[in-house]
């Protein structure tokens, strides 16, 4: 009788995916902005949240990520979606962020071809990965998370970006407290940084919380015009 071995290995595939992004392209965009949902969202939730507070003249992109989350409810199955999926029993990623990125570069390359300044702006599991990509591109000016923590054990090398931080006072999910600790840890490593408590926020985005983006975003170009 043949007694088989069973083994497990981890490898690495590079694969392409197809995207559904919700935009905003107006006739000739001085800028582009990436907006990363959070996980189990779609790119056209944090679309709808901050398109208010963005500037007419960039190009906003809000994909969907890559691996798609069933959901089940009264009305039948709808989907969110994620962008890598980590253990947080064994601290372990099942699926790491390296594929998003790739895919991501993708995206950039098909709808920024010259290369337009780039703005990452991103809400909880998309604020993890937001500086990860923004390292990825030569022309990321900035980097704002909203309501994540910035992984300490992930950024480990200089950022040639400013990286802010906007987190909810009240967040039940991730605490303020917790995001806040993990920020110090690498706030040194931008060229720029910021970190700031919304109050009377949750773990969400609110009118509060897209305000203060708007004045980041009309402060920092203020500053790069001088």
């Amino acid at each position: 009788m043949k007694i088989l071995q069973e083994t497990t290995q981890k490898i690495e595939v590079k694969a392409l995916a197809q995207f559904e992004v919700s935009l905003f392209s107006p006739p000739h965009p001085q800028k582009v902005i990436l907006l990363l949902h959070g996980l189990s969202e779609r790119g056209k939730r944090i679309f709808r949240k901050l398109s208010p507070y963005l500037p007419d003249d960039a190009l906003i992109l809000a994909p969907n990520a890559p691996f798609p989350i069933a959901r089940k409810s009264e009305l039948g199955l709808s989907y969110g979606f994620s962008w890598y999926f980590y253990d947080s029993q064994t601290g372990e990623y099942f699926l790491n962020q390296d594929m998003a990125r790739d895919w991501l570069k993708e995206l950039l390359k098909k709808y920024n071809p010259q290369k337009l300044a780039l703005t990452i702006i991103g809400f909880s599991q998309g604020g993890y990965l937001a500086p990860l990509v923004g390292s990825d591109h030569t022309n990321t000016e900035l980097v704002i998370g909203l309501g994540c923590e910035f992984r300490s054990t992930l950024i480990t090398e200089k950022l040639h970006f400013p990286l802010m931080g906007l987190h909810g006072k009240d967040d039940d999910i991730v605490s303020a407290e917790s995001s806040l600790k993990n920020f110090d840890m690498i706030k040194h490593l931008a060229s720029e940084s910021y970190w700031e408590a919304i109050p009377e926020t949750k773990h969400e985005i609110n009118k509060l919380m897209g305000s203060r983006v708007l004045t980041i975003l009309e402060t920092f170009n203020a500053k790069r015009s001088l």
